[in-house]
């Protein structure tokens, strides 16, 4: 929660100083080139990740487009703001089944 909180507040920052257009010159020098492939390629192994923990759970291909869709948008707030969801609906589906078993 934390780490999404934080993350997402540098990312307004970076939006107010620069605009979102301000994201896309990561051509112009071979360091930025760089960190910009790095992100893609750890954000696709994420992506996979998410991709296949759906599945596991039997959630539907609505919730991982829709989240391509935000890591599209806000880069990786998107993978922190499934982990939140995802860690919260885990322990309710936990306390549920405990509960069912229980009674």
């Amino acid at each position: 929660m934390i780490a999404l909180v934080a993350h997402g507040y540098l990312t307004l920052i970076a939006w107010g100083d620069h605009g979102y257009s301000g994201f896309f010159p990561p051509f112009a020098m071979s360091n930025t080139t760089q960190i910009f492939s790095d992100l893609v390629i750890a954000l696709t192994l994420v992506n996979v990740w998410v991709y296949l923990d759906l599945r596991r759970r039997g959630q539907s291909l609505y919730w991982f487009v829709l989240h391509l869709v935000g890591t599209a948008a806000a880069g990786s707030n998107a993978p922190l703001l499934y982990l939140l969801i995802r860690s919260n609906s885990a322990e309710a589906s936990y306390r549920t089944q405990k509960e069912l078993s229980n009674g």
